[in-house]
């Protein structure tokens, strides 16, 4: 692993992204805010390959994840806001289609705020 594998990983952060607001626009609101989960999880394992050589352990919590990082308060809190839209956590009891009538439109466009202000933070890091 290296600057190679963590900008592969950060690609795949930024192209969930372009999934997100696609699931987004077609009102596949529950399959956007996974998609928001996952460009946050990439976007900081790429940052953690890029200083440990190596893939972080990680348990769904993003916080954690970011604290391994060394994320700032406000990142944490964008993580914060991402977490409970895991699948473990929030499809438990729900059926797809009932999380998608849960996440409005309004909610998608701010899970979609949170992650892409995850993903440019660790931009510049990976980029550098």
């Amino acid at each position: 692993m290296s600057q190679d594998e963590a900008l592969g990983v950060w690609a795949e952060a930024a192209q969930d992204m372009a999934s997100a607001g696609l699931a987004a626009g077609m009102g596949a609101t529950y399959n956007c805010a996974d998609l928001c989960n996952q460009v946050a999880e990439k976007a900081l394992q790429a940052l953690y390959i890029l200083r440990h050589d190596r893939r972080a352990p990680y348990n769904h919590d993003l916080r954690a994840l970011g604290e391994m990082v060394e994320a700032p308060p406000e990142i944490l809190a964008h993580l914060d806001a991402l977490t409970p839209y895991h699948p473990e956590g929030f499809l438990a009891g729900r059926t797809p289609e009932e999380a998608d009538d849960e996440i409005t439109g309004e909610v998608a466009a701010d899970l979609m705020a949170h992650a892409r202000a995850v993903l440019r933070w660790a931009r510049q890091y990976v980029m550098a």
